[in-house]
């Protein structure tokens, strides 16, 4: 931890590692017990993590990706760009002297062309819509379902930070979201993010035995919390890189497709990034306001992968 806060400090990130002591001081509710672990018998086994330690963020918070997406689309319209929603697209159109990509072709038999480029930004279904003109990249991406619950809090709870429990093997993380009593809650431990899925036949619902396993985590770091009130959650995807969980972001071998996929949980944070560097790409231009400075080949769709000291979806 004392090596994030200063990993941190480099991009001007404040933090500071807490003990037990200030933990308890700051967040009373929350219990600094590491997650207990068994062995074959069902003995629990001695944890060898050392002292309790965190890492703790100055001046972060919660962006709701939903207004900013419904944001960008105002936007969008407002400057003139045609947004359609719930199309679905069909496959990816090529002239057949050039074999570059021109344009796609909607479920409905429609053609949209492309003035200058495709991009190929469609999560879950980016392997399917590649598979029309037989793309394949260095790296796979699949779609990946993730589960989150959500229940009602008491007030005193709503104070509480985006927790990311690494205290153990549970991975449970958890956030309030106080203008609706709601703890939104959920893992990031491998066995909850592992489940390649079809997209287009899922089930978009949280299961019972998953849900059970977040409870026993969450209820282990917040040993008071009410039990009590329904348990809501879902299901959705991420597209998750299986080679080294970052995004594979360039131009393709088919000519004037691009691809931009594989964000591994982390699109919403990253897209102001990815936006500046498909435009430089696209364009061969930069603008005067701000922009990436991340190489055009860093993440490019051919690349080997990157080299990970640990590969999560943390990364």
């Amino acid at each position: 931890n004392e090596g994030m806060v200063q990993r941190l400090a480099k991009f001007g990130v404040a933090a500071e590692q807490i003990d037990e002591a200030e933990l308890g001081r700051r967040y009373p509710m929350m219990s600094p017990e590491p997650f207990p672990t068994f062995d074959e018998d069902g003995n629990e086994t001695p944890h060898a993590g050392g002292a309790f330690s965190a890492v703790y963020e100055h001046g972060c918070g919660h962006i709701d990706s939903s207004t900013c997406l419904e944001d960008l689309l105002r936007a969008c319209r407002r400057d003139g760009a045609e947004v359609r929603l719930n199309q679905r697209v069909h496959r990816f159109v090529t002239a057949p002297s050039t074999g570059r990509c021109t344009g796609v072709e909607m479920a409905d038999g429609s053609l949209i062309e492309a003035g200058v480029a495709v991009v190929n930004a469609s999560g879950p279904w980016f392997n399917k819509l590649n598979s029309t003109v037989g793309l394949s990249l260095s790296t796979t991406a699949l779609p990946t379902r993730i589960q989150v619950g959500h229940k009602w809090i008491p007030d005193e709870y709503c104070s509480l930070p985006f927790v990311a429990d690494g205290w153990g093997p549970s991975g449970i993380y958890f956030m309030p979201r106080a203008a609706n009593n709601q703890l939104v809650f959920g893992s990031v431990a491998h066995r909850f993010e592992s489940e390649i899925v079809d997209p287009d036949a899922y089930n978009a619902s949280l299961d019972p035995d998953v849900k059970q396993d977040y409870l026993n985590c969450l209820f282990h770091r917040l040993p008071n919390l009410p039990r009590e009130g329904e348990i809501v959650g879902f299901s959705s995807m991420y597209t998750v890189n299986q080679d080294d969980v970052h995004p594979m972001i360039g131009e393709t071998r088919v000519a004037g497709l691009w691809a931009c996929n594989g964000f591994s949980g982390h699109g919403f944070k990253l897209a102001p990034a990815v936006g500046s560097l498909v435009a430089q790409q696209i364009t061969g231009a930069k603008t005067d306001a701000w922009e990436t400075g991340v190489p055009h080949d860093f993440m490019g769709p051919y690349r080997e992968p990157l080299s990970l000291k640990v590969k999560t979806h943390f990364a």
